[in-house]
């Protein structure tokens, strides 16, 4: 059964993407966004910290939860319930992570008036090139791996394109947010085959993965294990070429990650050509990896 996707455009996700990255000391190719969101992501950032809580842990949740919620005040509180475990009630904090995002909307609504808008114009090519190729390279993912490995729907939020492409997969909350940019950042690597490469990340926190791997192990193993086989998808839907240079561009532009192809090569050579299950290949891969 395919991959339902459900869209959502969201200028409270893509606000707080942006400050992700500037909270991270990551750069982004938007000048105006970047310098219109630095004083109100560093004073989310103080917030944050002045709450003792892990930044990256925070916008884990708070990222795909404000695609949830229509008022800052209830995304505040489900994201305080979240990353202090339902055991932490604090009005004060909540009310004022409502106004920081209130705060960061406005700033993105300046350098980007209708950003909604914006986002609903931006992603019509990648959603006409889902709606063309999608089911096809999930289809092959699957065949290539683990039928388990796919969810049957998922939320795709959009945000703005801040780094000039990127996403990322959260599986706690059966989404993936995507940066919705107009062309292809890299010929080599059709944008439709990084949204089918998070996609397959869904599903990675299911108990059978953990009989191999522990939770945290597969946050890092599971995204290198799906580059091949999205690739050799890509391949066989005709959108790109399975080779060591789009492995590598891959890893890098995806992954972030500085793993040699060669040692992912192998790895999928050896799988291909074994019986071995979609579990038991994520183990061996584990132990190729520092």
């Amino acid at each position: 059964m395919p991959c339902e996707l459900r869209w959502i455009a969201s200028s409270a996700a893509s606000a707080l993407d942006a400050a992700a990255r500037l909270c991270a000391g990551l750069p982004l190719v938007d000048r105006k966004i970047a310098d219109a969101l630095a004083a109100p992501a560093q004073a989310l950032a103080a917030h944050i910290a002045a709450a003792g809580l892990d930044q990256s842990i925070w916008f884990e949740h708070a990222i795909p939860l404000a695609a949830q919620y229509s008022t800052p005040a209830r995304w505040a509180e489900v994201v305080l319930a979240k990353v202090a475990g339902g055991q932490r009630s604090d009005p004060a904090l909540s009310a004022g992570w409502a106004r920081r995002l209130g705060e960061l909307e406005r700033a993105t609504e300046e350098a980007h008036p209708g950003p909604v808008e914006e986002l609903e114009l931006r992603s019509k090519p990648l959603i006409e090139q889902w709606e063309a190729r999608g089911a096809g390279l999930l289809a092959q993912l699957a065949r290539s791996t683990d039928g388990d490995v796919l969810v049957s729907n998922a939320d795709a939020i959009l945000v703005l394109p801040v780094s000039g492409g990127g996403g990322a997969a959260h599986p706690l909350y059966n989404s993936v947010r995507v940066q919705a940019v107009l062309a292809n950042p890299m010929q080599q690597l059709p944008e439709v085959a990084r949204l089918a490469w998070l996609i397959g990340q869904l599903n990675l926190d299911l108990p059978k993965w953990s009989e191999q791997l522990p939770r945290t192990r597969m946050a890092k193993i599971g995204p290198l294990s799906l580059v091949p086989p999205v690739l050799a998808a890509a391949e066989e839907v005709e959108l790109a070429r399975y080779n060591s240079e789009t492995l590598g561009l891959a890893l890098r532009a995806w992954a972030g990650s500085d793993v040699e192809p060669a040692t992912l090569e192998r790895w999928w050579q050896t799988y291909r050509e074994s019986s071995m299950s979609w579990p038991v290949a994520l183990g061996a891969l584990d132990r190729m990896m520092p």
